[in-house]
């Protein structure tokens, strides 16, 4: 990058949820960290993430990089990270809210644990994170939240996921909610919303998926997870100073909102 993007994230703090994984979170973070962030990856398995911490700190030696384990839907391990980020790094002034888990199944047979696991890491997890950080931005004169979701919830979950459409659909909601409650303190609040996209190992390991006219859309192809950390990385920078309360879906147009 030679348009000075390499350093519009110089001096801010992001942390990223699930971003140890082969897809979007990983891609996140790596593009944050081009842009001079210091990141924090976090992911619930330990060695994955100081694994791929490493990796990102090799190939942006500017950039600071860490990397923290964490279960995002664990309240406790969240305030541990928030806390040792705060006092070793400073205030987190972007959060991107990745981290999502989908269970399939029929309503008919479905299993109430896992309604409780996925409700707790795709939706009360990332509730909790805005709660501790959005604070920490208020008092560091502003900061930016992307959350990931997904174009389920206007789809109705497909006859197939309804558990995980239901929680996107509430992080659409607080979104929104907290780009009201944050917008007065310098605090904006995005989301981008996608299907099934490229570097993801769902996708990966369904190839076939991708010659389908319903799922390429209009551009036909689907979008990389690069794709999406670039959406990411516009909705955290100040390029979008204006731009909150927003769902942006970047889909290739295989889904397009009214």
């Amino acid at each position: 990058m030679t348009d000075g993007t390499e350093t519009e994230f110089a001096g801010r703090v992001a942390l990223v949820t699930a971003a140890a994984g082969q897809g979007i979170g990983q891609a996140v973070a790596r593009r944050l960290a081009a842009g001079g962030a210091t990141v924090v990856v976090t992911d619930i398995h330990p060695g994955r993430t100081e694994k791929v911490a490493r990796a990102i700190a090799a190939d942006h030696p500017k950039a600071t990089v860490i990397g923290l384990p964490m279960d995002a839907g664990d309240r406790d391990r969240i305030d541990q990270v928030v806390d040792e980020v705060t006092a070793t790094l400073g205030p987190i002034r972007i959060l991107v809210n990745n981290a999502a888990i989908n269970v399939l199944g029929p309503i008919f047979d479905y299993d109430p644990a896992a309604w409780d696991w996925v409700v707790r890491v795709n939706l009360t997890g990332p509730w909790y994170l805005c709660r501790r950080i959005m604070p920490l931005m208020r008092d560091a004169g502003g900061g930016a939240i992307v959350n990931i979701g997904t174009y389920a919830p206007d789809i109705g979950g497909a006859g197939i996921e309804a558990p995980y459409a239901v929680t996107k659909g509430g992080l659409n909601v607080l979104t929104r909610s907290c780009a009201h409650e944050g917008g007065p303190h310098g605090i904006r609040s995005n989301c981008v919303s996608m299907g099934m996209v490229r570097g993801t190992k769902f996708v990966d390991d369904h190839p076939e998926l991708r010659e389908l006219p319903d799922t390429l859309g209009p551009l036909g192809e689907l979008p990389h997870a690069d794709d999406i950390a670039e959406a990411v990385a516009f909705l955290a920078s100040d390029r979008a100073r204006f731009v909150t309360g927003e769902i942006v879906n970047v889909s290739g147009g295989s889904y397009m909102r009214n």
